[in-house]
């Protein structure tokens, strides 16, 4: 540990050989990390038996002819035999233990994918968002652009040939953090020149724009598409700011279609945004809509998104408008959520491991930072090994400033405390 910073050791791929031998080799994980450390194995013989996922929705299903199993399998075969690779970016602590109460040993029989791939990569391709939603820092900092107006592809193509000669095992990227990707219109050759260098892309979409080629964007199989939402009607207007209801709804079911006539294995979640106003009837409309579209209903507690707000908010600095209101919708207060926070001050900050890249290849410290104000680890992610940036993002006095309120476990307070949805609905 250096600091609050994990340090792993890095397993190679003959050393990885040798740890499975001839053991069954499952992926704990169908998601994102999961497809992507999955793909780089197959491209290098080494090939997974199944998935193991703890998501009701995904047990049964086959991706890629890999069925995903219930965390039940363990029990079903001799711990000898048995070998799991975790892939997942939460609960990695949780699995862990699932693992160890089931005879598992760390090191013989199961590893992180950290381990493999002890990094993670974002690329705000766009740079940009055409919503301004109050919990996020556009909405109080709408004349502070991002810098650059969307990343070239041959841009892109360039630092995906850096990560791959300098991080090998890396088999999937985001392809948004504080931008909305489909407004770059070279986003579908990206995600083809990504996958042909074997890494699956993560996208994220507020569906707000009636120009979006959708079916371009699903033909080139992006592997993962995220799309965010709160409320119902008028109410998703509140806080997905500046969104237009009746062109997210008509998007909605076009993706859910095209997913399912173009790439139907592409992993399709609704990130569902639980404000004060969006619960109740609105909550059980959208599980009933997902349900009848086969997407991925995901509900989370919301939150302010940028560490920048909360950061300044702990060292006395009151909160912007805009954030102030989103604070009164919340339902996990403010408050609360940075007691439990402060709580795992003590526990490393996961965020670290992931290098977020914009758009103009300036590189961040932190990609939960939004304003550039100490956020600049380097300004040109293709002239700096990997390894100069992660020296220089040990030494960064921002996080510091954020670890001394434990505001680097704020996020997963509410990504996994996890909602009770009945109790929801029937609450107005």
């Amino acid at each position: 540990m250096n600091g609050l910073h994990k340090i792993v050791e890095n397993i190679s791929l003959d050393k990885l050989r040798i740890i499975i031998g001839d053991r069954t080799l499952y992926v704990w994980g169908a998601g994102n990390q999961g497809r992507g450390i999955t793909r780089v194995l197959q491209d290098n013989g080494i090939d997974p038996v199944g998935y193991i996922d703890a998501s009701p929705k995904m047990i049964g299903q086959k991706i890629s002819g890999i069925k995903v199993e219930s965390p039940d399998i363990i029990s079903k075969l001799p711990v000898d035999d048995l070998f799991i690779i975790i892939a997942v970016f939460f609960y990695e602590q949780e699995i862990s233990d699932y693992c160890r109460e089931g005879r598992l040993v760390q090191g013989k029989n199961f590893i992180h994918y950290s381990s493999l791939k002890p990094r993670d990569y974002s690329i705000d391709v766009s740079g940009s968002c055409n919503l301004r939603c109050i919990s996020c820092p556009r909405a109080s900092k709408g004349k502070v652009k991002p810098p650059g107006l969307g990343m070239p592809f041959e841009t892109f193509r360039e630092v995906i040939d850096k990560i791959k000669i300098e991080d090998p095992f890396v088999g999937n990227i985001q392809l948004y953090q504080w931008g909305e990707p489909t407004l770059n219109r070279h986003l579908p050759e990206m995600i083809r020149y990504a996958r042909q260098k074997g890494i699956c892309c993560a996208v994220s979409s507020n569906l707000n724009n009636n120009n979006i080629d959708f079916q371009t964007i699903i033909e080139s199989k992006p592997e993962w598409f995220r799309i965010s939402a709160s409320g119902w009607g008028e109410q998703y207007e509140i806080t997905h700011t500046g969104g237009r209801w009746n062109v997210f709804i008509k998007n909605l079911e076009r993706v859910a279609m095209l997913r399912k006539e173009v790439h139907p294995e592409m992993k399709v979640e609704l990130y569902y945004h639980l404000y004060k106003h969006s619960i109740g009837n609105d909550l059980k409309k959208f599980h009933n809509l997902c349900e009848e579209l086969s997407i991925e209903f995901h509900p989370v507690y919301a939150y302010l998104i940028s560490l920048d707000d909360v950061l300044q908010y702990k060292e006395g600095i009151p909160l912007p408008a805009t954030a102030k209101e989103a604070q009164c919708l919340m339902l996990l207060d403010l408050e609360d959520g940075l007691k439990i926070a402060q709580s795992e001050a003590s526990l490393p900050c996961d965020a670290f491991r992931s290098i977020h890249i914009n758009a103009d290849l300036s590189v961040s410290n932190c990609m939960m930072f939004f304003y550039p104000e100490e956020n600049r680890a380097v300004e040109n992610f293709l002239d700096t090994t990997i390894d100069e940036i992660m020296s220089i993002r040990r030494k960064c006095d921002l996080c510091k400033r954020c670890m001394k309120f434990g505001i680097h476990r704020y996020c997963g307070v509410y990504s996994t405390y996890e909602p009770d949805i009945d109790t929801l609905i029937k609450n107005e």
